[in-house]
């Protein structure tokens, strides 16, 4: 049995090697100031004597949107900190899985009391939604001042909006409010009632997905805090001018570029370089070598992606088997409407219940939200509304391996080999 403490090995501060911002978030992101710009004129109004603008911030997973809002709010927090006769408070409230404006008021109410108390407070409950409204009403009042309110993962809100249609046009004595809304749904904005669409968007800012030299550099500054011999030659703090005794050459190139192609985002480049280091460590090695990096992305494909296909139900695993066979077909991105015709012949074909187009559009989702398929809103055409193409977000390997340990899908599997 290995000892505990004796594992150190590559690393000075593992915990920069973290992709989650709660664990380690950066100080700077250079490949994103001319985004930061564009977040710092909707805030400078307030340095100015007036309101914040309203922002909406867009852009994938994993492109820095959070840490950038953050960066620039605590930045303004800090001057507001410094001047006598300026008062700021910024309410942070996570939409994720949320799916009613009750919820996100019910967690404004508690964020805006433990600022106005400056104690830890429970979440109320009971009050309608209008009631928690009036409530936060009152709490925002009473803190006073400039007050920006941050909506990270926003489209989380779904169907009720009425948080987003009240919260921007506000009005309260003594109290001026800025709402931040950060979502990862490039259609969100568009799917608004235009009403809250012209207030809540005011300004737009788009994260666009990283590419492979940006997530060079940004493997290269967690790697010289977070790896032992380890550093920036000329303190130019780049991927070119990064020297390490702990990662060969093709490391970081390796992890960028297998990021780059699938998503370029840099959360899952830093998972990977984690988890390459923590194989090499595992293995003894005292350097990280482009085989830890290959075996990481297996790794974290079998771990991640691999259980949770195992794992679906045999209606959502027939549905991923649609967007299987119409990506190696060369016609993915498809529509439900073709998808579920595949899903017909397959159903048919091993004897199991054929649902409604509705419900398996819901399977489709299902495997989207997993982060199995990737999913895009499209429009039909002029006035024709919009429909939903799917496509694999993972190795169609995979997916054929793992759905095809279920007994009751491996005819249909086995053609796919």
């Amino acid at each position: 049995m290995e000892p505990f403490g004796a594992e150190q090995g590559i690393y000075k501060d593992v915990d920069v090697l973290d992709p989650e911002p709660d664990t380690y978030k950066p100080t700077e992101l250079p490949e994103r100031e001319d985004e930061l710009s564009r977040i710092h004129s909707a805030l400078r109004p307030i340095t100015l004597g007036g309101s914040p603008r309203n922002i909406l911030v867009y852009g994938p997973t994993g492109q820095g949107k959070t840490v950038g809002v953050d960066l620039k709010t605590e930045q303004l927090q800090q001057w507001a900190d410094s001047e006598s006769d300026v008062s700021l408070t910024v309410l942070r409230v996570s939409c994720k899985g949320a799916g009613k404006s009750w919820n996100v008021l019910a967690a404004l109410v508690k964020q805006a009391r433990e600022a106005r108390y400056g104690k830890t407070v429970e979440k109320p409950r009971g009050p309608t939604k209008v009631e928690l409204f009036e409530m936060l009403s009152d709490d925002l009042q009473a803190i006073g001042g400039m007050i920006i309110i941050v909506l990270d993962e926003i489209d989380g809100i779904q169907e009720d909006d009425y948080v987003l249609y009240e919260l921007p046009r506000a009005s309260i004595d003594s109290v001026s409010i800025g709402v931040i809304g950060i979502t990862n749904d490039y259609q969100f904005h568009e799917n608004l009632d235009a009403d809250i669409r012209s207030s809540l968007g005011s300004r737009e800012v788009v994260f666009s997905p990283y590419d492979a030299d940006q997530l060079r550099d940004i493997l290269a500054r967690r790697a010289a805090r977070a790896l032992r011999d380890t550093y920036f030659e000329d303190e130019i703090k780049d991927s070119e001018h990064l020297q390490s005794d702990v990662l060969s050459g093709d490391v970081i190139p390796l992890c960028a570029a297998l990021a780059g192609q699938d998503t370029g985002d840099a959360r899952q480049a830093i998972h990977l370089l984690s988890t390459a280091c923590d194989l090499a460590l595992d293995d003894g090695s005292d350097i990280v070598t482009e085989s830890h990096v290959r075996k990481a992305r297996e790794e974290i494909q079998e771990e991640t992606i691999g259980k949770g296909i195992r794992g679906e139900t045999i209606q959502r695993k027939i549905a991923l088997l649609t967007v299987l066979e119409s990506e190696l077909s060369g016609d993915a991105p498809e529509g439900t409407t073709q998808l579920y015709r595949r899903y017909k012949r397959f159903t048919k074909q091993i004897g199991a219940d054929t649902y409604q187009q509705g419900t398996f559009r819901e399977k489709l989702n299902d495997l989207a939200h997993g982060n199995i398929l990737e999913g895009d809103r499209r429009g039909r055409g002029r006035g024709r509304g919009m429909t939903n193409m799917y496509s694999l977000s993972v190795d169609p390997d995979l997916v054929i391996d793992k759905v095809g340990d279920d007994n009751r899908l491996s005819q249909i599997t086995e053609r796919f080999e």
